[in-house]
């Protein structure tokens, strides 16, 4: 009998913490900060959990070399493995439940740290590797995703932030607490700013760095804005933004399938 634990994490309020402004370089920092915490941060995290329990643990990564015999916990003796982490979900497995909420705790704070206004909602179940008769890793994620997790985003308390003391001056973008200034940034003249807007500027030019590699092959001569302003019209004309949200319907569905 081998026992492990699922863990899934899953993000809430993602379209109000990427859209909660029309300044064009918060949209792209939220977006990257969202990829960042059930993505590599996971990872990060992952890594240090290894270095507290001293056990070896696996995360996949897609921008790295991958050994030719990637270890598998079941047959490894790891303490844990990231199974996929992808579209703002992640599926972990680990060795027992210690860990995994060792892990989570370790997530927990980085985000509340460095990304603050996401909210990470974390499930786990124990299961026997060994009973496929009565429940295989696929259903118990089935059940962990339709069940516990629905479960647990409806019974949230919402976060209720403190709005101020007092006189206190607001955020331009967010309305809480202003905590600063923003650098000034091309023609804008520096603005108040909340904790949460800072993070997202913070990380924009990496965000930015990211994506110009990705399209490195496809669009060297071109340069991603972080104005909407600057999204390919002359100065001094007026234009039209338009917002384009593609999606797949029923792709959860076809991955089922297989």
């Amino acid at each position: 009998m081998r026992k492990f634990t699922v863990t899934v994490l899953d993000t809430t309020g993602i379209q109000p913490y990427i859209f909660g402004s029309n300044r064009l370089r918060e949209n792209i920092g939220a977006s990257y900060l969202v990829s960042q915490a059930t993505d590599n941060w996971v990872r990060e995290a992952l890594e240090k959990l290894k270095n507290q329990i001293k056990q070896e643990v696996y995360a996949f990564n897609p921008e790295q070399h991958q050994p030719a015999a990637k270890p598998h916990i079941e047959d490894d003796e790891l303490a844990a493995e990231l199974v996929y982490a992808g579209g703002g979900n992640t599926v972990l497995l680990f060795s027992n439940k210690q860990y995994a909420v060792q892990f989570t705790q370790i997530l927990s704070k980085r985000i509340l740290e460095e990304a603050q206004g996401i909210n990470l909602v974390a499930v786990h179940k124990e299961f026997d590797w060994d009973d496929w008769d009565n429940q295989s890793l696929y259903e118990v994620v089935q059940d962990l995703m339709k069940n516990d997790l629905d479960a647990k985003k409806r019974s949230r308390i919402p976060s209720a932030p403190l709005l101020g003391l007092g006189v206190t001056a607001t955020c331009r973008s967010t309305q809480l607490v202003a905590v600063g200034m923003s650098e000034k940034f091309q023609d804008d003249e520096p603005y108040l700013i909340s904790t949460e807007i800072k993070s997202k500027h913070k990380v924009v030019s990496q965000a930015n760095d990211k994506l110009q590699k990705i399209f490195a092959t496809s669009l060297d001569s071109y340069e991603f804005p972080m104005r909407t302003d600057k999204m390919g019209r002359s100065a001094g004309d007026s234009s039209y933004s338009a917002v384009i949200h593609a999606d797949g319907n029923g792709m959860g569905k076809r991955f089922q399938e297989f």
